[in-house]
């Protein structure tokens, strides 16, 4: 049986392509991520634009997981307090007063303790590496919450970039297989300016300007053909076949 490296983080195609697509870079997209992962967020009913939608995609990864996690042990020689901090946080999120930003702020401090006090058998560094110049760093929140799940960093990264596929969510548009889907959502934010100070664009090239002159010709055209897995193969070859293009260009 192979063993799994797990400092190792291995990149879907489909998410190259739609970076490529949405001219986004890969590190900074995840960095993005990480930082929006939130012990506040995933305790508070309430929606907050970016920590909400990178949240529930670490949610919907332990709900999706095949084998069950087990209990944390991070948490096993300090259980009471580990607790106490836990439900200080549940608490800051049900105050109707205050603003979400102040009352994420405050609940930095329970974090803080959390971190301090946990073992880390999941998170021994708050560094990984895409490659040896592109360096992703966890934050505090995004440690606890793996270890809380009992999960490396990087099954939640490569759960989220698995989940953004440009080809499939176009695909679902219009037939009855559309589903929710946190990481796209996150991503497309991100694609728009989300989790950074705003920038103009650059150029584009006569390359790209065809392309997205022709892609959005294409999702019309797609639309009468009726089944999924066909209306997506058409779909990824041609996101394929430009992330291709650009790559040689």
């Amino acid at each position: 049986m192979k063993r799994i490296n797990y400092n190792i983080i291995d990149i879907p195609l489909e998410f190259k392509v739609a970076c490529t697509v949405y001219r986004q870079n890969i590190q900074e997209v995840l960095q993005i991520f990480v930082d929006h992962v939130s012990m506040y967020d995933s305790l508070t009913g309430e929606y907050s634009k970016g920590f909400s939608e990178a949240t529930m995609s670490i949610s919907s990864y332990t709900r999706a997981k095949v084998k069950k996690t087990k209990r944390s042990k991070a948490f096993l020689q300090c259980r009471d307090l580990a607790v106490s901090c836990i439900n200080s946080i549940f608490h800051e999120t049900r105050k109707p007063k205050g603003t979400t930003e102040a009352k994420r702020k405050k609940c930095r401090y329970f974090v803080n303790a959390l971190y301090q006090i946990m073992e880390r058998p999941h998170t021994p560094s708050i560094i990984l590496y895409l490659d040896e110049n592109s360096p992703i760093t966890l934050t505090k929140d995004f440690c606890v919450i793996c270890e809380l799940q009992n999960c490396y960093p990087k099954e939640f990264l490569e759960y989220f970039m698995g989940r953004v596929s440009i080809a499939d969510v176009q695909a679902r548009s219009g037939l009855k297989f559309k589903e929710q889907n946190f990481p796209f959502d996150f991503f497309l934010e991100v694609a728009r300016g989300f989790g950074r100070p705003a920038t103009e664009g650059s150029d584009l090239t006569d390359m790209q300007i065809e392309f997205y002159q022709r892609m959005e010709e294409l999702s019309l055209e797609v639309y009468n053909v009726r089944d999924l897995q066909e209306r997506t193969a058409i779909l990824r070859d041609f996101y394929l076949t430009y992330h291709q293009n650009m790559n040689q260009s």
